[in-house]
């Protein structure tokens, strides 16, 4: 497969990296000077059963992703497709064009098992869920909240990636072409199929929570450990793995994580 020279009016720099159904590129919109970053998706690796169905679902989500206009959100500029070279109608690559934004995710640094000051840990969680108060607001719901997700600009800014485009970006695709999300940082209503709202992101986002206090995941194993762990226990306490968390943040993070939705923080 030889890389495009051009998607829409972008121009391809080079490419960034591979998602689950596609390349990310970076671009330059020459009409206006701007770097981009442009996500695709290509018919031809998809299933042609699905195929309608998945890019009906990209172009949609990018549209309501694409109302979202926040500081700590990844901006998404366009929604455009591309006719394979051929003419072949099969063929053919779907991209959207979004901010193009440099740091490092929250994966990399939790990886690296960086320790954050309580200051900073409050200040990154705050932009986050300024984020996703936002997009809940405007009847977005991220359902894929996790760490490299997650980016933070040289300056500490939070960027929240794949907003709205996480539910069918995720590399676990089913038959259906339903996704579920990251395991360790599901939700027991996405684990169960139920229907999910914000409520999910807000579970997600105090597993992230729970990672910066401990250094640890509350809930891991294989596939099937976790979706017990997530259903049924409670995870230890953060002061119990961590003896400078101070208490009242047990009570938070209990609370954040509890199994039904309406036990959880509403907003």
């Amino acid at each position: 497969m030889t890389e495009p020279k051009k998607l829409g009016k972008y121009e391809i720099r080079r490419e960034l990296g591979q998602g689950a159904m596609g390349v990310v590129y970076e671009g330059f919109d020459p009409m206006i000077a701007r770097r981009v970053a442009l996500k695709t998706v290509r018919r031809d690796q998809l299933d042609r059963i699905e195929v309608e169905e998945i890019l009906a679902r990209f172009k949609r989500e990018a549209q309501a992703a694409g109302r979202l206009t926040h500081p700590n959100i990844v901006g998404i500029y366009e929604y455009g497709e591309e006719p394979a070279p051929t003419g072949d109608a099969a063929g053919g690559t779907a991209f959207i064009a979004m901010e193009f934004v440099e740091g490092r995710e929250l994966k990399d640094y939790f990886d690296a098992e960086e320790r954050f000051p309580m200051a900073e840990i409050v200040r990154i969680m705050g932009q986050l869920l300024d984020a996703l108060d936002y997009s809940h607001k405007n009847g977005v719901v991220h359902r894929d909240i996790k760490p490299s997700n997650i980016i933070l600009l040289k300056d500490g800014t939070v960027k929240v990636a794949d907003f709205g485009i996480a539910r069918i970006e995720s590399s676990n695709l089913t038959q259906a072409g339903s996704v579920l999300g990251t395991p360790s940082y599901m939700s027991p209503e996405q684990f169960m199929g139920q229907t999910v709202d914000g409520r999910s992101d807000l579970f997600s986002a105090g597993v992230i929570l729970y990672q910066f206090l401990t250094g640890e995941k509350p809930f891991t194993g294989a596939l099937t450990t976790i979706m017990h762990k997530v259903l049924k226990e409670e995870p230890a306490a953060p002061s119990e793995l961590n003896v400078q968390v101070p208490r009242p943040l047990d009570a938070l993070i209990r609370k954040a994580l509890a199994k039904r939705p309406d036990e959880r923080f509403q907003n």
